[in-house]
């Protein structure tokens, strides 16, 4: 069932004390920022003029789905309209946008809360588009559809160890139903050392730092520690270590949907995650 939400609150600027912080490959964002940039109601989406330069965002995907984004278009598309949009970015793009059959946003008039689901051609598995030091460590996870709750803010402030951060034009997308995990390879895991592990994903934030678009995926690790990984668009790469004044961002966030917004995600069936 669909939680009720109020309005967005301005969020706190305390981190949550004592969090463990550990790192998880940012590249989940492939399956979750492709669900924000739909168009509406039989509208044309827009075209070409609504992407980003490439020096801003180089992945001709995330630049067209960022561009959206901003531009707060809402509706939906279909696996069709999304292959007609996208053809000419195979090249220029690592996410499979193909195993995407539906993606709706929904926007009601005098809310500022919205509703974004994604579907995917059956449960998701797909390999990590992105590298960690080299190498793809794993793999993507999710049920064959997934809902979320959508807030925005223009800006945030958010206090940290050495001072405080600011953040602009923040999306927070909270899970409510469905699931995605990221598995990683059970040899990085040890690796690494236990920075690196299996992750199911409760938030994404999209937000701009520096003059940079970022990517934010966090949630729990099958002990309930908390883990995240950081995206840099214009880059075009995963934030690995996670930069120290960034990493109050996760524990934030994930306190945000959890204890402010109240929302409860599905845990994945036992097959795939077993605390």
């Amino acid at each position: 069932m669909k939680p009720t939400v109020s309005a967005f609150n301005r969020l706190r600027t305390e981190p949550r004390a004592g969090m463990r912080l550990r790192a998880v490959s940012g590249a989940v964002l492939l399956a979750m920022l492709v669900l924000t940039g739909v168009g509406g109601g039989g509208e044309p989406l827009p075209g070409r003029e609504i992407m980003l330069p490439e020096k801003v965002v180089p992945d001709r995907f995330f630049s067209y789905l960022i561009g959206l984004i901003d531009a707060d278009v809402c509706g939906d598309v279909d696996d069709a309209q999304l292959a007609a949009i996208l053809k000419e970015y195979r090249g220029k793009t690592s996410v499979p946008f193909e195993k995407i059959t539906e993606i709706k946003r929904e926007c009601t008039s005098g809310s500022t809360v919205h509703d974004v689901s994604i579907g995917f051609r059956g449960d998701l598995k797909t390999p990590l588009p992105y590298s960690i030091l080299g190498y793809h460590p794993g793999s993507v996870i999710a049920s064959k559809t997934m809902s979320f709750l959508e807030w925005y803010t223009p800006s945030q402030k958010l206090a940290t160890s050495t001072g405080s951060i600011e953040l602009s034009k923040v999306f927070v997308f909270g899970v409510y139903q469905g699931w995605a995990i990221v598995d990683i390879d059970a040899w990085i895991e040890k690796l690494f050392g236990g920075v690196l592990g299996d992750t199911r994903i409760i938030v994404v934030v999209l937000f701009k730092y520096k003059g940079d678009w970022h990517g934010l995926a966090a949630g729990y690790d099958r002990k309930g520690y908390g883990r995240s990984g950081i995206f840099n668009f214009r880059t075009n790469k995963i934030m690995f270590p996670t930069p120290r004044e960034l990493q109050v961002l996760a524990p934030y966030f994930r306190d945000y949907v959890v204890r402010t917004k109240h929302l409860v995600a599905p845990l994945p069936p036992a097959s795939r995650w077993k605390s």
